[in-house]
C-alpha cells in the first residue's frame, strides 16, 4: 500500500487527502499521489507513483539559507566543506517510474515541458538506465522554458546541471566524490565546483561570493564532502537585489516575506562583511534601485493601459507537446496569454505571457482614487 511504502500509518495519509494535502493526479500514466504539504518524515513535493508497483520519488529537501556566515559554518560543519555553484533555474528531479522517464518540478508536478526537453538527453536516459534506485537532481537553466529565464552562456536555451544523486527510498545523496565519478561516467553536465576549503577559510569563501556576484551568478552551495550534513546556501547582494527588482515588477504577488527576508540578508552581509562608507553606500543605492525603478516602470505601464504580464519563451517541435503544457499550467490555476513567435530549426517558439492581475489591478485601483 501506499501507507507502507512511505512508512506512515494509514489514518495519516487518508487525513492528509481528506484535507488535499495530498492529492491524486489521474490523468497522468501511471497516476501519482502528490504531497503538496510535509507529512510526518514525507518531504512538501514527494510524488507517490501508482503503477505496476509503488515507486516513491521523494521531494527535495529545504536548503537552509545562512544570513550570518562564518558562525554558521564553526557550527554547522565538520571541518572541510565543498562550495558549489548555486545557479538561477528551477529544480527537477528526473528518474524512471516503470521504467518511463519522467522530469518532477520542485513542487512534485511531472512536468510535460520539461520532461521531453530531458528525455532527448541520451546520457541521462543511459544513466537512469543502469541506476534506477538513483534520482538525478538538478537545475534547469537558460531562456526558453516556463518558470525561470536567465541568461547562461553555457546553456542558452534550456541547460540541465546535475547537484545531487539521491536514493528514492530513503533520499540520501550519494558522497560528492562518488556523485561526480558517476556523472563524469556517463558525462553529465554538474554545477560548477568552486573548490573544497577548511571551514576557517571565510575569507577565502566570501572572495568567491564576490566574484560571483560581479559576474551576475546566483551564489553558492555549501556541502559536507560526505553529504551526512545538511547543504546551506549563501548569495550575494547583486543577487539580493536582482530578486527583489524582479519582484518588485509584481509587488502584488509575492508575499511580504520574500521581500523582507532579501533586505534584512543586505544587513548582516554588510556587517560581516565589515563595509565601510563607501561599500555601504554602493550597497544601499543598488538596494534602492531594485525596489523603486521597477515598481515605478509597472505603475507607468498600467497608466499607460497596459496589462502587466511576466514572459517566457518555449520551444516545441510538436503541437501535442505545447498543448500538453498549456494543460499543464491552466490545471496549476495560471493565467496566461500564447503569442505564437514563428519557426526556428523546425521548432516553434511560443511566447507565454503570464497575467499579473493582482498587480494590474491593485495599480488600477489606487490610481482610480482608492485609499486605505
Amino acid at each position: 500500500s501506499v501507507a507502507e511504502a512511505l512508512r506512515i500509518e494509514k489514518w495519516r495519509l487518508k487525513g492528509a487527502m481528506e484535507r488535499k494535502n495530498a492529492f491524486l493526479i489521474d490523468d497522468f500514466s501511471p497516476p501519482y499521489i502528490l504531497f503538496r504539504k510535509e507529512l510526518r518524515h514525507v518531504e512538501t513535493g514527494t510524488s507517490v507513483f501508482l503503477g505496476d508497483s509503488i515507486e516513491v520519488i521523494r521531494g527535495f529537501p529545504r536548503i537552509r539559507r545562512a544570513f550570518y556566515l562564518e558562525p554558521m559554518l564553526q557550527k554547522h560543519f565538520k571541518d572541510n566543506v565543498v562550495i558549489e555553484e548555486k545557479m538561477n533555474g528551477y529544480n527537477v528531479r528526473a528518474a524512471l517510474v516503470d521504467g518511463k522517464f519522467v522530469a518532477i518540478t520542485r513542487g512534485g508536478f511531472v512536468c510535460p515541458y520539461t520532461t521531453s526537453k530531458l528525455e532527448e538527453d541520451e546520457n541521462l536516459l543511459k544513466f537512469l538506465k543502469y541506476n534506477q534506485e538513483l534520482v538525478v537532481c538538478g537545475e534547469v537553466v537558460g531562456m526558453e522554458n516556463p518558470y525561470v529565464a536567465h541568461e547562461y552562456l553555457e546553456a542558452e536555451r534550456f541547460g540541465f546541471f546535475c547537484f545531487d544523486l539521491r536514493y528514492k527510498s530513503t533520499n540520501k545523496a550519494l558522497p560528492i566524490e562518488e556523485r561526480n565519478s558517476l556523472l563524469e561516467k556517463y558525462q553529465l553536465k554538474s554545477v560548477r565546483l568552486l573548490g573544497t576549503y577548511r571551514k576557517g577559510e571565510i575569507d577565502s569563501i566570501f572572495e568567491i561570493v564576490r566574484e560571483l556576484g560581479r559576474e551576475g551568478r546566483e551564489g553558492v552551495v555549501i556541502k559536507d564532502p560526505e553529504m551526512k550534513l545538511s547543504p546551506v546556501k549563501y548569495t550575494p547582494s547583486e543577487t539580493n537585489t536582482s530578486d527583489l527588482a524582479y519582484a518588485f515588477r509584481y509587488p502584488y504577488e509575492y508575499g511580504r516575506d520574500f521581500f523582507f527576508s532579501r533586505i534584512i540578508r543586505e544587513g548582516y552581509q554588510a556587517a560581516e562583511w565589515e563595509e565601510g562608507e563607501e561599500e555601504l553606500e554602493a550597497r544601499a543605492m543598488r538596494l534602492g534601485k531594485s525596489i523603486l525603478f521597477p515598481m515605478v516602470r509597472s505603475i507607468r505601464k498600467v497608466m499607460d493601459g497596459d496589462v502587466l504580464t511576466e514572459d517566457f519563451r518555449v520551444r516545441v517541435n510538436s503541437e501535442e507537446k505545447i498543448k500538453a503544457l498549456l494543460i499543464f499550467l491552466r490545471r496549476q490555476g495560471i493565467n496566461f496569454i500564447l503569442e505564437d513567435s514563428g519557426i526556428d530549426l523546425d521548432e516553434h517558439i511560443y511566447l507565454i505571457k503570464r497575467l499579473r492581475n493582482s498587480t494590474t489591478d491593485k495599480i488600477k485601483s489606487y490610481l482610480s482614487g482608492r485609499f486605505e
